[in-house]
């Protein structure tokens, strides 16, 4: 990786652990609230809006860092080219 682009392949590890970091938190909240049963505060239901939010927040994050790793690697790939 160029020295030009390093804070792009530390940007793909950050969102990579945000990715992770968001699935767990999501999952461990819709646990705490389905084992709590609820109050009139906060029903059954926000468990699965927890998880359900935990779920997208993954996908969001970690298709974000491939997409930053896949255009690290294309411009690698461009700069070989041109260089031979």
């Amino acid at each position: 990786m160029d020295k030009n682009y390093k804070f792009l392949g530390i940007s793909a590890r950050i969102f990579k652990v945000l990715a992770w970091v968001s699935g767990v938190v999501g999952i461990i909240s819709a646990i705490v609230i389905f084992i709590g049963g609820g109050t009139p505060d906060a029903p059954r239901a926000t468990g699965f809006i927890g998880l359900l939010l935990g779920i997208v927040y993954f996908f969001i994050f970690f298709v974000t860092a491939e997409i930053i790793t896949l255009l690290l690697e294309l411009r690698s790939k461009v700069n070989k080219d041109t260089t031979v």
